[in-house]
């Protein structure tokens, strides 16, 4: 064999063995390919590593008729992933019924009536002619002092300022006759801004009230920097004009909703849940009215309720609203007219007894 057919034949062996090399590798790569994508397909597919997303289930809002045969359609939805106890399917067949029962009991009462129940860590609601001018009477001082509070945490003012009790007559001075003890006091006598709020809301002190609205810049600021970027289904500060329980016309302001005060009460809730140190003085005064009627009155599992009643004897109203501490936190606003005082207060116990016995069944271990 010469030379040149020697270095032929080498060319072609190494030829040869570099194809080899790279079917070995391509082999190699494609093998490693495979191994990933079936691991990939057998995790997804093994039952126990699977990861089912769970669908929220959509609860209704409650609908009703007022005695002068209006059909309230509210339109929130609610929806909510479940909370401990029953399952969501059984949790929202209770709220079906606790809306039943609500409609059929207010129904058969006669009056004017006005509820809504917020739950804030789902979101669902059960509603009753919610959106009905109502007199809010002294309930509405929760969103007053909830503004104080708020400046207050915000830095404006300190809840230790002094102020001076002015004796001229509303809205030139702080003096307004009905409930309170500030009215006896002696003109220029001090207190601090966290006693008038006290007192505003432990006794409804009106000339105490009269002091923070005055802290605040009067009615109209609180109004328009408070309450109607809240909620204004009915303008406090605007006047509206309804037939009343027994079928009359009025017509003025100072006027609300179970929507508005409930939706009132929820942002305190939220200002409170974010920055408990700030707001523990106002849940502790509304946790310990001299009122024990109204929504605590139906309670009877231990709950804190910080609420607010109110009452006007002219307007035959009587109302509550309450932050209700317990298995689960929630809102609820009950407002009446029913010409009866002790009625209606029967009427607000009742449906504060319905809401709580639906929380204690949608938790039947707690």
């Amino acid at each position: 064999m010469n030379i040149q057919d020697y270095e032929s034949r080498r060319n072609r062996k190494r030829a040869i063995a570099r194809q080899r090399l790279i079917i070995l590798g391509l082999c190699a790569f494609m093998c490693i390919v495979l191994i990933i994508v079936g691991a990939i397909l057998i995790r997804n597919i093994l039952p126990g590593d699977a990861k089912p997303t769970k669908q929220p289930t959509m609860l209704p809002s409650i609908s009703g008729t007022d005695p002068s045969g209006t059909t309230t359609d509210p339109s929130a939805s609610v929806e909510t992933t479940g909370t401990e106890g029953v399952s969501d399917e059984e949790r929202a067949a209770l709220l079906a019924q606790l809306q039943k029962d609500v409609t059929a009991y207010l129904d058969s009462k006669a009056g004017r009536f006005s509820v809504c129940y917020i739950n804030p860590s789902n979101g669902e609601t059960i509603v009753y002619n919610e959106t009905a001018p109502m007199v809010a009477a002294s309930s509405v001082k929760i969103a007053y002092n909830t503004y104080l509070y708020k400046q207050a945490a915000a830095g404006v003012f300190s809840m230790d300022e002094k102020m001076s009790y002015n004796s001229a007559a509303y809205p030139n001075g702080d003096y307004e006759a009905g409930t309170g003890t500030i009215q006896n006091s002696a003109n220029g006598t001090e207190y601090t801004i966290r006693e008038v709020s006290k007192l505003s809301i432990r006794i409804s002190d009106n000339c105490g009230t009269n002091m923070v609205l005055r802290k605040l810049g009067g009615i109209d600021a609180v109004n328009n920097g408070f309450m109607v970027p809240i909620s204004a289904v009915v303008n406090y500060r605007s006047a509206v004009t309804y037939k009343d329980y027994a079928g009359g016309t009025q017509s003025g302001r100072h006027r609300s909703s179970a929507k508005d005060l409930a939706e009132y009460a929820r942002e305190l809730y939220d200002l409170y849940c974010t920055d408990p140190d700030s707001y523990q003085g106002l849940i502790d005064d509304l946790s310990n009215t001299e009122f024990s009627w109204g929504i605590p009155a139906g309670l009877s599992g231990g709950e804190q309720v910080a609420h607010k009643v109110g009452f006007n004897t002219a307007y035959a109203t009587y109302n509550d609203v309450a932050i209700v501490f317990g298995t689960e936190d929630y809102i609820l606003c009950v407002m009446t007219e029913s010409g009866n005082a002790e009625t209606a207060k029967q009427i607000i116990a009742e449906v504060s007894r319905m809401v709580g016995k639906y929380i204690r069944d949608c938790h039947p271990g707690a």
